[in-house]
């Protein structure tokens, strides 16, 4: 069985990130400050054509000039530019990445198109991704917090999967209200790559998981979802909306 790619995605030891800068404000930095507001323990190379430092970190004015192939890298750019900077980075090495921009298949025929060669590119390499068209995710255990909410608390045993955008940032503050503490949260857009079954095999043998909630729109593989629901539901309780 291959390794599941969201044990990378999820705990990354160094990540690249391309789409922040140092205007506040715009959702690349809102989502970089997060990341070192919680602290993450790895290593951070921004990516940035003019910017020597972004967020007082060393910013490489691009993907090739990059001082390693990153675990993971973040992309916050315009749909134009993610098949050109994919193929960079898959070329450099890089395995894993996150695709937050929008304007993919949920905009019409064309945005579909640029969605499928995106995946034909990353195939090429051997790459996964989470998204396009989401919001990150957060691992309050490693901790890693890529999302567009600031996340304070303990960790906590709740999982969470979400196929739309903002809905996992969106659910941070009502189920802190709740006594609800988060352990994970995973924003998968359009499942392109990374699919709603990915999500839930990666949270049903994740230890520090002990409950799962899901925000589902589609279901592409109903056979591996009911199949998936069986094996982790007698230990792990989980609901779905």
């Amino acid at each position: 069985m291959k390794r599941n790619p969201l044990y990378t995605i999820m705990a990354p030891k160094s990540v690249a990130f391309l789409g922040a800068s140092n205007t506040l404000g715009k959702m690349g930095t809102s989502q970089l400050l997060n990341v070192l507001y919680n602290e993450f323990p790895g290593r951070i190379h921004p990516v940035h054509p003019k910017e020597k430092e972004v967020l007082g970190l060393t910013a490489y004015p691009s993907i090739r000039a990059l001082p390693e192939a990153p675990d993971l890298a973040i992309l916050v750019v315009p749909s134009k530019l993610i098949v050109s900077m994919m193929t960079e980075l898959g070329e450099l090495g890089t395995r894993h990445a996150i695709i937050m921009s929008a304007g993919f298949k949920e905009t019409g025929e064309e945005g579909r198109s640029l969605e499928k060669e995106i995946l034909e590119v990353c195939e090429s390499y051997g790459m996964r991704f989470l998204g396009p068209n989401c919001m990150g995710v957060l691992n309050t255990h490693h901790p890693f917090n890529c999302t567009v909410s600031p996340f304070s608390g303990k960790p906590g045993a709740f999982g969470l999967i979400s196929q739309s955008g903002t809905y996992v940032a969106q659910t941070y503050q009502h189920l802190k209200k709740r006594g609800i503490s988060l352990g994970k949260a995973i924003s998968a857009g359009n499942s392109t790559s990374i699919g709603l079954e990915d999500c839930l095999e990666f949270l049903g043998v994740d230890v520090y998981t002990k409950a799962i909630g899901l925000y589902i729109e589609a279901i592409e593989h109903g056979d591996r979802f009911l199949e998936l629901a069986s094996e982790i539901t007698p230990s792990k309780p989980f609901v779905a909306q």
